[in-house]
């Protein structure tokens, strides 16, 4: 039997599970349900783990998150296809075009299993999902959950026989209004779960039919594709250029030889917090030092305040992190989304002080005009560049871990507790020469406290800018 590649979509920034998820580090990255071992991808990829299958899972992220998924992926030592890297994110129909013109090129499959990075799927094994005759099947599956309540946010398929396990599908509808999704829940419809399992050759015929400009520029873009360290980066010229579609809108809405299979395994979709807090406790401490007292009915907090009360307020949500706070009716929280796709206010969803580099990560905590602190984590044999400041000096404080010191033409190791400083203009570089991570409390002083104030001299990582 021919494998079947898995595209994983890790696209999404998962706004309406906003502050928790951010555009820095959004939900498929969080460990959830709360109190889960692994995050959401991980999750995911534990799925695949039948070779006899599966190949190797190809990857579509966004630029922002290409070091979270490496993170996950060298961690636990999960061999993949590749990692394409989109420049600008547009959509599902982009990603999974990208991913079947790659899958068909370079790994030479005749089938992809198309799989969000975002679901809740206990004791998941995507083997299950392959058909024993899958050479003789030539149909695309999409794999159907019986809905639970009349959602506005998933898109419903309606099928011939809705007592069969497979069943052809008549007609697929993407994300209706409340009314229309009673409508749909009354004749029998089922929930799409964003799960496909494709024939590559079909689907290409199929873009190229109704999205022939779209075909064209993502075909160029994997032509062109450029090898950036682990990743395969997309030219962004050509990614603004495509259209923002979905791909229920590009091709399901459009296609008229569709089967559906019934997905057995439990199933939740992780994208509102009306679901999350479902899964959770009344009250979600995000530290060990939080207490939190609730004596309010039906309500939850998610916070990590040391201190936190809410009193006599029923059927609330309310989830403090950071900088952040989100209070709302758990009858409207999903209309958190709208918010911040509202002209002035996008610039709270994209608020990050959490960013991610090659060599691990660093986190904000104070930024004022003449001094900025943040905590730096530098991974096991990792080092930033060898670099200088013009309008900066650093102070360093290691706080764990063993750091090997280069300032000027001196190099020195400093273990917890100990500190060093570097003068404005002073070449430096920090290298991680311990078997953990190595982690330092940076204070920057100066008048020009910015990324831009990196001047490279040697970066192991080959990069041009910050």
């Amino acid at each position: 039997m021919n494998k079947v590649t898995p595209i994983i979509l890790s696209g999404g920034i998962g706004s309406r599970l906003w502050p928790l998820s951010t555009k820095s580090k959004p939900k498929q990255f969080l460990k959830l349900p709360f109190d889960s071992k692994y995050n959401i991808f991980e999750q995911t990829l534990f799925g695949l783990k039948d070779p006899k299958k599966f190949n190797k899972p190809l990857i579509i992220c966004s630029e922002e998150h290409k070091f979270l998924i490496l993170e996950s992926l060298t961690k636990f030592k999960i061999s993949y296809s590749d990692i394409i890297v989109e420049k600008i994110s547009k959509n599902t129909a982009t990603s999974v075009l990208l991913g079947v013109l790659y899958s068909i090129r370079k790994i030479k499959s005749e089938k992809s299993l198309v799989l969000p990075s975002d679901h809740f799927i206990p004791n998941r094994n995507y083997a299950k999902l392959i058909p024993k005759n899958l050479k003789k099947n030539k149909r695309h599956i999409i794999y159907g959950i019986k809905p639970e309540f009349p959602s506005t946010d998933y898109g419903y398929i309606s099928i011939k026989n809705e007592k069969q396990q497979i069943s052809e599908v008549t007609k697929f509808y993407e994300k209706p209004s409340k009314g229309r999704a009673k409508g749909f829940i009354n004749k029998g419809f089922f929930w799409n779960s964003g799960i496909f399992l494709l024939n590559n050759k079909t689907i290409l015929s199929e873009f190229k039919n109704y999205s022939p400009k779209m075909f064209s520029l993502c075909s160029q873009i994997v032509s062109e594709l450029k090898r950036d360290l682990n990743f395969l980066e997309t030219d962004q010229t050509k990614m603004k250029n495509l259209p923002n579609l979905s791909f229920d809108k590009a091709i399901l809405e459009k296609n008229n030889s569709l089967t559906m299979v019934k997905f057995r395994q439990s199933w939740r979709d992780l994208g509102s917090w009306n679901t999350l807090t479902e899964l959770s406790d009344k009250n979600v401490k995000l530290d060990k030092k939080v207490r939190i007292i609730n004596n309010s009915k039906n309500s939850n907090v998610i916070s990590d305040k040391r201190n936190t009360i809410l009193n006599d307020i029923p059927n609330v949500v309310v989830v403090a992190k950071k900088d952040s706070l989100l209070i709302s009716s758990k009858k409207n929280i999903n209309k958190v989304k709208d918010i911040l796709q509202e002209k002035g206010n996008k610039d709270i969803c994209n608020f990050q002080n959490l960013f991610y580099r090659p060599w691990g990560h660093y986190e904000t905590f104070i930024d004022s005009p003449n001094y900025l602190v943040k905590k730096l984590t530098i991974k096991p044999k990792h080092r930033l560049s060898l670099q200088f400041h013009k309008f900066r000096s650093e102070h360093w404080v290691i706080v764990d871990g063993v750091a090997e010191i280069r300032k000027g033409k001196s190099k020195k190791t400093l273990k917890k507790n100990e500190s060093t400083y570097i003068p404005k203009g002073v070449v430096h570089c920090i290298k991680n020469i311990g078997n953990s991570d190595l982690e330092i409390i940076e204070v920057q002083m100066g008048k020009i406290l910015k990324e831009s104030d990196i001047i490279r001299l040697d970066d192991p990582y080959k990069r041009t800018k910050k």
